[in-house]
């Protein structure tokens, strides 16, 4: 049984474009399909029928509006044309020299009323921006930080460009074009309608990228077919575009390498040239705290969150960053409560302010971290509290800090099970050294405590000073001497007590001699 050719397979293809997009040109060509019976005639002309398009080619650039039999009709009339580009079609065929009636092959581009996808008409109404939304990367859609996301004015009067791009969705703005052919008989008022027409390329530009996609993809060799009413078609979708001149390949190139230095330029005005060194004589630290998990509270049906507090001695500062912070309340899977929290912390120490008397007495910032509770029914407990000095040299160090918190009696006891509430420190710098404590020794012999659990903690320090980047031979340890009471101002200092006891030891040796 003979059959008519279904053609080749439609297959998308996607191609990167190095040109300018309006350099752009596609060749269509449709011809009606050869009868089975064509061997039998020796022209082949005469098997096709005259009554539907026999065949037809033109030549489209980008964007090239051809009109077709109904629209010449239909913007041919200024009531029919509202909006700016329908006025433009109208004063198009009107101020045109020959009438112009419309052509079988047409095209519909960027802002046409034309929707390939019949779902569109008839089924659930989508608007573009849902469909835009689609397109939007996973990991991008909820990209914000929680603090951004919650507990913000809903409305933002002047939102500024940082805000407007991290509250929308990225997605690729693309320009369409349609190629289609109207295949009714000639002996059918075409113009009326457009019920007779097929698609027979959809071309789309993606600007960002600079790719160009072709569906179905250019087909030189072997043709296509599309069925109409009572006849099939082949047709040829072929790349025709010229080849640019040697003057404009130079124009083109020198336009890329300008927008490259742009886009260079503005990259560089973002990044810092150079690191922003501390003042003189000041040791800076940042650090970054990551509170893990905690382990063996004994409330595994409760919330648990852990609060910490940097506590700054005389001669620190803080430069801007909070010094105090809370996690998320989690509850314990397996034994173990995860929390995954980070917080930065960035301190000054300045060394200038440091007397040889205070050097070998001044002290080290130390985080104090309370451990509580929050049951379902709102019943609060400390569950520990704990200290811990913050690391003295630059790295990264794993701590598993032991908490302990303080016993009351009986009546405390049953408070702290069946209605929450417990005793608690008023001070919490009490858990390590009180800042207003003074004197050679501190007696906590009077505070009754038990112990409770174990706290994970990360931290990464980064220590910065101008003295490392004058003194390149500076003893690695030097810091840590800082903290074990030995705290000298700088290398200067150093030498100016050399000196110092040099002479001393010299007028010694003159008195006993």
């Amino acid at each position: 049984m003979l059959e008519p050719s279904k053609g080749k397979t439609k297959i998308s293809g996607k191609y990167r474009v190095r040109q300018p997009i309006e350099n752009l040109k596609i060749r269509v060509k449709i011809v009606q399909q050869k009868s089975l019976l064509a061997e039998l005639f020796e022209n082949e002309g005469e098997t096709r029928d005259g009554n539907f398009l026999e065949s037809e080619s033109y030549e489209f650039a980008w964007q090239e509006k051809v009109f077709g039999p109904y629209e010449a009709k239909f913007y041919r009339e200024e009531r029919n044309c509202l909006t700016e580009k329908q006025k433009e079609y109208h004063r198009r065929l009107v101020d045109s020299a020959e009438p112009d009636e419309g052509s079988r092959l047409y095209s519909y581009v960027q802002g046409d009323a034309y929707y390939p996808e019949l779902d569109l008409l008839t089924g659930k109404f989508r608007s573009s921006l849902s469909l835009r939304n689609e397109l939007a990367a996973p990991p991008l859609k909820n990209r914000k930080a929680f603090a951004d996301r919650y507990n913000k004015r809903l409305v933002d009067e002047k939102p500024d460009e940082r805000r407007i791009r991290e509250n929308h969705y990225l997605y690729t703005e693309q320009e369409n074009m349609y190629i289609v052919v109207d295949l009714s008989p000639k002996d059918e008022a075409s113009a009326e309608s457009t019920d007779s027409e097929a698609l027979l390329c959809t071309i789309s530009y993606d600007s960002s990228h600079k790719s160009l996609t072709v569906s179905p993809d250019f087909s030189s060799d072997e043709c296509y077919s599309v069925d109409g009413i009572g006849m099939s078609y082949d047709f040829w979708i072929e790349h025709v575009s010229p080849r640019p001149s040697a003057r404009e390949m130079q124009r083109r190139r020198e336009a890329s390498k300008r927008e490259l230095q742009r886009m260079r330029s503005l990259k560089e005005a973002q990044l810092f040239h150079e690191l922003t060194a501390p003042q003189p004589r000041v040791l800076r630290l940042f650090l970054n705290l990551d509170i893990g998990s905690a382990w063996d509270f004994g409330r595994d049906e409760a919330g648990l969150f852990v609060s910490y507090f940097v506590d700054l001695p005389t001669h620190w500062r803080s430069t801007g960053r909070r010094l105090a912070g809370r996690t998320q309340r989690s509850k314990a899977k397996d034994g173990r409560v995860n929390f995954g929290y980070c917080a930065e912390i960035s301190l000054d120490l300045d060394l200038a302010a440091i007397d040889e008397s205070e050097a070998r007495t001044a002290s080290w910032p130390s985080l104090l971290i309370s451990v509580a509770s929050l049951d379902n029914w709102t019943r609060y407990r400390i569950e520990g509290y704990g200290s811990l000095a913050l690391p003295s040299t630059a790295g990264n160090f794993a701590y598993e800090l032991k908490t302990w918190r303080p016993s009351g009696g009986i009546i405390d006891s049953l408070r702290r099970f069946f209605t929450g509430g417990s005793c608690e420190l008023d001070d919490i710098t009490y858990c390590a050294i009180p800042g207003m404590h003074e004197g050679p020794s501190l007696d906590k012999t009077n505070l009754r405590v038990v112990p409770s659990g174990s706290v994970e903690l990360r931290i990464n320090c980064v220590q910065q000073s101008q003295n490392f980047a004058r003194e390149r031979d500076l003893d690695p340890n030097s810091i840590g001497r800082l903290n074990a009471g030995k705290l000298l101002n700088s290398v200067d200092d150093v030498l100016g007590q050399f000196k110092a006891a040099r002479e001393r030891m010299i007028q010694a040796r003159a008195m006993c001699s």
